[in-house]
C-alpha cells in the first residue's frame, strides 16, 4: 500500500510518475528518535522541504494530510526554537500545491501551483518578505515548459524492444488508461517545480517533471534553462516488473526483462557550490523508488549547460540535498531510510564517490546544514523536523 501525494504525477517509472509515494506502514515502523537526533517537532503533515532562517527558525512545506477523506490545504509553516508551529501561508484550497522553500536575506521563497480550468496550471515562485508581503518573482513555469520543453530531445522508456515483445508492451500500455511511459517516448510537456536555491537575484529551480534545472532572474521574472539533466539507461528486471504490476495491475510482459529502459532523471533538489557549480539530486523516476539508482549530478555552469557529471550514485530515492562549506554533500534518501554524506575529496568528485550513512530515519525528505555543525532534516511519514549534531562526525 502506498501513500500518494498531491505532487504525484501520472506514471510509474517516469515521474511523469510517482514523485512521492512513501510506504504506508512507515509511521508504524518509526523509532522514537533516530540515534543522535532530536525531534524538534512532530505531527507535521508530509513536510517535504525545509529551509533554515534566522534565529533558529526553520521553514517547512506541509503538502498533504494522511487521511484521504479529510481535505488538507498545503501550507508553508515556520517552526520556532521552542518547536511551536506558525503558518506563514496557506493555499486558497486543497486543489493546488505548495513546495520548495528557500531562505535568502530575510525573505522566504517557495513555489505555488494552482490548477486553472481549460488552461495550464499557474506555477510561480513566490517571495515573502519579513513583513509578510508576497511578490511573484517568476513567470509561469508551466508556460515556459509549454513553450520550450527543455528535455524535448531526450528519449525515455524501452529503447530496444522489437517484434512481438514490443507489440505486447504496447498492448499493456493501451489497456486501462495506463500512461504512455513504457514504449520509447520524447520528453513530454509537464512541469513540476520541486525545490529552489536562491543566490543574489538568481533563483535555481529543480523541475522534477521537466527534467531540467531552470534559472529565474528575480528582477525581471524571466525563466531560462540552466541545464537538462541527462538520462541514464538501466536494465529492466523482475523487481521493476513487480512494481509496475503493483502500481497499474495486470501482467506486464516478462519478455521485457533484460531489456534497456531509460527512466526520466527527475531532479529533486539543487544547491550552489563554488565557481557557480550546481549540485543536483535526482530520483530516477519510480525506478529509483525500487532500486538504488538515484544520483547526484554536478553542473559546471562556467563550462556550458552540457557540462554535467555524476558525483555519486547507487542511492535510494534522493529527495533532499545540501552542501557544507567544506564541500561535503548531505543527502536525504527517502526510500533508503537514511541521511547520508558524500565526502569531498579535494573537489575530485567522480561517479565512484560513495554515500556514507550519517543516521537512519524513516522516509527523510529534505536536509540542510547550518554552520557546518548542525543538520536539520524532515521526515515525510511520520511528519517530523529533526535536528542532528554533526560535531565529531567528520
Amino acid at each position: 500500500m502506498r501513500i500518494r501525494s498531491a505532487l504525484a504525477g501520472a506514471g510509474c517509472l517516469a515521474l511523469a510518475a510517482t514523485l512521492i509515494a512513501a510506504p504506508a506502514q512507515a509511521a508504524g515502523e518509526a523509532k522514537a528518535t533516530p540515534r543522535g537526533a532530536k525531534i524538534v517537532v512532530g505531527g507535521l503533515m508530509a513536510p517535504l522541504t525545509l529551509a533554515v532562517g534566522q534565529r533558529g527558525d526553520v521553514f517547512v512545506t506541509q503538502v498533504m494530510g494522511m487521511d484521504p477523506n479529510v481535505p488538507f490545504i498545503p501550507r508553508l509553516s515556520r517552526v520556532d526554537q521552542r518547536g511551536e508551529v506558525h503558518h506563514v501561508k496557506r493555499l486558497l484550497g486543497p486543489e493546488g500545491e505548495l513546495v520548495g522553500v528557500a531562505y535568502h536575506r530575510g525573505n522566504t521563497y517557495h513555489v505555488e501551483t494552482v490548477p486553472r480550468k481549460g488552461k495550464d496550471p499557474l506555477s510561480r515562485v513566490i517571495r515573502t518578505s519579513p513583513t509578510g508581503k508576497r511578490t511573484a518573482v517568476s513567470e509561469n513555469l508551466w508556460t515556459y515548459e509549454r513553450e520550450n520543453n527543455p528535455d524535448r530531445r531526450s528519449t525515455y522508456g524501452f529503447t530496444d524492444l522489437r517484434g512481438t515483445c514490443k507489440i505486447r508492451v504496447a498492448n499493456y500500455q493501451r489497456a486501462a488508461n495506463r500512461p504512455p511511459i513504457f514504449l520509447a517516448y520524447k520528453g513530454i510537456v509537464e512541469s513540476h517545480a520541486y525545490q529552489l536555491e536562491v543566490h543574489d537575484g538568481t533563483i535555481y529551480v529543480a523541475d522534477a517533471a521537466a527534467n531540467a534545472v531552470l534559472k529565474v532572474n528575480e528582477r525581471t521574472q524571466e525563466v531560462t534553462s540552466a541545464t537538462v539533466i541527462p538520462a541514464s539507461p538501466i536494465t529492466f528486471n523482475k523487481k521493476l516488473e513487480g512494481f509496475i504490476e503493483e502500481t497499474f495491475g495486470g501482467d506486464f510482459p516478462s519478455c521485457a526483462i533484460g531489456k534497456k529502459y531509460v527512466p526520466e532523471p527527475v531532479p529533486t533538489d539543487v544547491v550552489l557550490g563554488p565557481d557557480d557549480d550546481l549540485f543536483v539530486s535526482t530520483l530516477q523516476g519510480g525506478a529509483g523508488e525500487v532500486l538504488p539508482l538515484s544520483k547526484i549530478h554536478r553542473i559546471e555552469q562556467r563550462r556550458g549547460p552540457d557540462r554535467v557529471t555524476i558525483v555519486s550514485g547507487r542511492m535510494r530515492g534522493t529527495t533532499g540535498l545540501d552542501r557544507a562549506s567544506n564541500g561535503d554533500l548531505y543527502v536525504a534518501q527517502m526510500f533508503g531510510n537514511e541521511v547520508s554524506v558524500i565526502k569531498n575529496r579535494g573537489g575530485k568528485y567522480d561517479k565512484t564517490a560513495k554515500a556514507a550513512k550519517v543516521f537512519s530515519a524513516v522516509t527523510p525528505a529534505d536536509v540542510e546544514v547550518v554552520s557546518d555543525h548542525t543538520l536539520y532534516a524532515t521526515t515525510f511519514a511520520p511528519g517530523q523536523l529533526l535536528k542532528y549534531d554533526l560535531k565529531g562526525q567528520r
